[in-house]
C-alpha cells in the first residue's frame, strides 16, 4: 500500500511479533512492501514467522529476541529503530490470562504492569524523543474492549489496557502538530493462540471472534484517522449501544454477565 509506505517509510517495528496479532501485523506490513523489525521473547516462533514472511514477500526482517517486560531492553530496541530509520511503532505485546484476581501472584501483577503499561510508555517516550520533527511517524497501541469497563476475571489486564487507551488518546492530540499519528486499537475477541487457550464457552450472547489478519489490517488502515478504533461491525455496534444508549452501570453489569457465562464463573 503505497500511501502507507510513503507516509511512514520503509520500516515498521512490531513488539510482540511472534504469533497471533503480532504475526498478523508483520504480515500486513510485509504485504504492503515494508520491512519489519520483529521483537519477541519467543525466538523459535518468531523465526518461523519471519522465515515465512521473507519467503512469501521477499521483505527484509530484523529479529530481536527481547523480554519486553524488562526495561533494560529499551536501548537496544531504540538503537535498531534509529539505525533503520524506522518511523512506525506497533506495540502488541501483552499478558492477559483469564482468572480471578486473587489467583494472581505478586510477580504476575508486576508482569502485567511491566509488559502491558510500563514498557509501552517508556518505549514510546524514547521513540518520540529521537524522532526527527520534520518526518511523519506512527504509533499503534493494541488496547482491548476489556479496558473500557471494569470486567471480572481480567481485572489487571483490563486496567492496563485502560492505561494504554488513555495513553494513546492523549498522545493523539498532543502530537498532532508534529505530524505523529497515534491510535489505540480496542479489539474484542480475536482468534489468537492466547484467546483459544482460555477455552471460552461458545454461546449466542458471546462476542464475535475476528481473525488476526482482519484486526491488523483494519487497525493499520485507520491509523491517523482517529485516536480510538474498534474493529468489527458487531463490536462497533456493541460499543455504540453500551456507551450512547445505556448507562455505564447497566453496560458494566451486562459485560460482566457475558464474561461470567463465557467462563462459567
Amino acid at each position: 500500500m503505497h500511501k502507507f509506505r510513503n507516509r511512514y517509510g520503509r520500516w515498521g517495528l512490531v513488539a510482540g511479533a511472534a504469533e497471533g496479532l503480532g504475526a498478523a501485523f508483520s504480515e500486513v506490513l510485509a504485504r504492503w512492501g515494508m520491512n519489519v523489525i520483529m521483537v519477541d521473547v519467543d525466538i523459535e516462533k518468531m523465526q518461523k514467522t519471519a522465515s515465512w514472511l521473507e519467503e512469501k514477500f521477499g521483505t527484509e526482517i530484523v529479529k530481536m529476541q527481547a523480554d519486553l517486560s524488562k526495561m533494560e531492553n529499551i536501548d537496544a530496541i531504540i538503537e535498531t529503530i534509529n539505525n533503520k530509520g524506522c518511523r512506525l511503532l506497533i506495540y502488541n505485546a501483552a499478558y492477559g490470562p483469564v482468572k480471578g484476581f486473587m489467583e494472581n501472584t505478586s510477580e504476575e501483577l508486576n508482569y502485567y504492569l511491566d509488559l502491558n503499561s510500563r514498557m509501552p510508555v517508556h518505549l514510546i517516550h524514547q521513540f518520540l524523543k529521537d524522532m526527527p520533527v520534520d518526518q511523519a511517524s506512527g504509533i499503534l497501541l493494541m488496547s482491548s474492549l476489556a479496558g473500557l469497563w471494569g470486567t471480572q476475571l481480567v481485572v489487571p489486564y483490563g486496567a492496563t489496557k485502560a492505561f494504554d487507551f488513555n495513553l494513546a488518546e492523549g498522545l493523539y492530540y498532543e502530537f498532532k502538530h508534529r505530524d505523529t499519528d497515534v491510535m489505540a486499537c480496542c479489539a474484542g475477541a480475536t482468534d489468537t493462540p492466547n484467546y483459544r487457550s482460555t477455552n471460552p464457552r461458545k454461546n449466542l450472547l458471546g462476542p464475535t471472534v475476528l481473525s488476526p489478519r482482519y484486526v491488523a489490517e483494519k487497525a493499520l488502515r485507520n491509523l491517523g484517522r482517529r485516536p480510538l478504533y474498534i474493529p468489527g461491525f458487531m463490536n462497533q455496534l456493541t460499543y455504540f449501544l453500551l456507551t450512547r444508549l445505556f448507562s455505564r452501570s447497566f453496560s458494566t453489569r451486562l459485560m460482566n454477565r457475558t464474561m461470567a457465562r463465557m467462563y462459567e464463573y
